[in-house]
């Protein structure tokens, strides 16, 4: 079953950005006296969003209205589905007779294959149809490695309609003082429940959005502490800004702390580097020069990850080996780097790095390493690795023979392949936490997925609850690159051994 993975928060300091564990405790404020809420005051204007342009060959198209717009194998919605469409997209029709069937009056088939129900609640042939065309400016940016604007909760009440101050006072308990200390931070005493949230009022007029029904949000009233949320655009209401999440509801701004864009990634090999290179995680690390058998410290150092390429010598001194870089006289300690070091065999058997004359790869032979304690991934096409990155496995790092690896976070070894792909999905975490909206999944095995973290950047490092945490920009290239490739305007696929050769993945230590 293709499902959001159900990967556990990772733990971390706060100044890596890094979401805590999901054993943090929650601390409820008092409920105020006398509440009080922000002024009514009329916002300034905004310019309306833009929905995306129609597709330049105008062919005939079918456009998502709202979340989880199931794509079935055939005309029959008690089937099996075999993908999904998502608020604000739309994909070419095959056919633009419509099919009734069990659980629809007009099924119509789509580009590449698979059935739609076409209700115009959830879908509509329309592409003026005026809930898509509201909807759809604030969808998630796929074609980017940060579909959404991201940012942690520190107790987030949700709402599903317009953020009245009446409302305010009814969802919001504490409001009284914290808009009182709302007020001290913007005069520079910042209590330290708000640190690093973003109090500045920003933000325009509300878009004018369609009233929406009650099922067509998460189902979640707040967001706990150290909860994640997702947003696309944010607006004033009254003296107050609020957020507009992933699913449509709006959250205040003032209890959210903001991520920053994560800008690490990977590199294309014979592109951007060749192997053997070095990355550098955790901290900044030494370089070293050479004088005989010694190596002393140059005083100048390689950043945290950052990368080096590697003249492939190495010298042993004092139970330390020091590798060669391709920077002239500069050398570096083996334990204080990442060396990524491709297994010799793909997983049919071919040499890595030679002509594959086994006639076994199966489709492109598209498959992907994962060394869960060095750190560090590569993916190949065939026998040629083209891409190596870090990441960050399971804070247990590689589960033991028959352990339950979500016992201590560990993340499992063994040989999988993709067996689903979602563009963005909410995962869940013990104790109602969760992570809202997260890029680029792409299920494995049980729980366990490769996706985006936008919460960390410490790449390289134990840090999740067994999944592979990327880097955004990582997660984007691997998800474009792997089996099997989502169809244009799909949000997710399922494979489908008919029709699909998966990715291979191969997990060891």
């Amino acid at each position: 079953m293709l499902a959001a993975a159900a990967c556990r928060k990772p733990e971390g300091t706060a100044s890596e950005r890094t979401a805590p564990s999901a054993q943090a405790p929650v601390v409820r404020e008092p409920a105020p006296k006398a509440p009080a809420v922000a002024s009514s005051a009329p916002a300034p204007k905004a310019a309306p969003a833009k929905p995306p342009e129609p597709a330049p060959d105008d062919a005939p198209r079918l456009y998502a209205k709202s979340r989880f717009v199931w794509v079935w194998p055939e005309p029959n919605a008690s089937k099996q589905w075999i993908g999904f469409l998502w608020t604000g997209s739309s994909v070419r029709l095959k056919s633009t007779k419509p099919r009734p069937g069990p659980g629809c009056k007009s099924f119509y088939e789509i580009e590449p294959y698979g059935f739609v129900c076409v209700d115009e609640r959830k879908a509509t042939l329309d592409a003026n149809d005026p809930v898509y065309r509201a909807l759809a400016p604030f969808s998630p940016k796929v074609d980017q490695p940060e579909p959404h604007r991201y940012g942690e909760s520190i107790g987030l009440p949700r709402y599903f309609a317009t953020p009245t101050p009446e409302l305010q006072r009814q969802r919001e308990r504490d409001l009284t003082s914290h808009l009182r200390d709302v007020a001290a931070a913007r005069e520079g005493n910042v209590p330290k429940r708000l640190e690093g949230v973003d109090l500045t009022l920003t933000g325009g007029e509300p878009p004018e959005l369609p009233e929406l029904a009650g099922g067509f949000f998460e189902n979640r009233r707040q967001l706990l502490p150290r909860s994640t949320v997702a947003f696309s655009t944010e607006a004033r209401f009254g003296d107050r800004t609020f957020l507009l999440g992933a699913d449509y509801a709006w959250v205040p701004k003032d209890r959210v702390v903001p991520y920053p864009r994560i800008s690490f990634h990977g590199l294309k090999l014979d592109q951007d580097a060749t192997l053997p290179l070095a990355f550098f995680r955790g901290k900044d690390r030494p370089k070293y020069a050479r004088s005989g058998d010694a190596f002393t410290p140059t005083g100048e150092t390689f950043a945290r990850l950052s990368w080096v390429g590697l003249t492939g010598q190495s010298v042993r001194q004092d139970k330390e080996r020091y590798l060669e870089t391709k920077e002239a006289g500069v050398w570096i300690k083996e334990s204080e780097a990442v060396v990524p070091r491709p297994k010799q065999k793909t997983p049919w058997g071919a040499a890595v790095g030679e002509p594959d004359t086994t006639g076994r790869a199966h489709g492109r032979g598209s498959w992907i390493e994962v060394a869960i304690d060095g750190g560090w991934m590569i993916a190949y096409e065939g026998t040629r690795p083209v891409y190596v990155t870090l990441m960050s496995p399971g804070r247990g790092g590689a589960a033991l023979p028959d352990e339950n690896p979500l016992d201590r976070s560990a993340t499992p070894t063994g040989t999988y392949s993709i067996t689903g792909k979602l563009k963005t999905a909410t995962m869940e975490a013990p104790g109602e936490f969760i992570h809202s909206d997260v890029p680029y999944a792409q299920n494995i095995t049980g729980p366990y997925a490769f996706h985006a973290a936008y919460w960390h950047d410490n790449w390289g490092k134990p840090q999740s609850g067994g999944c592979i945490n990327l880097s955004p920009v990582d997660a984007k290239w691997l998800f474009d690159f792997t089996e099997p490739k989502v169809p244009e305007g799909w949000h997710a696929i399922r494979l489908l051994t008919s029709k699909h050769t998966p990715t291979v993945v191969v997990l060891h230590r």
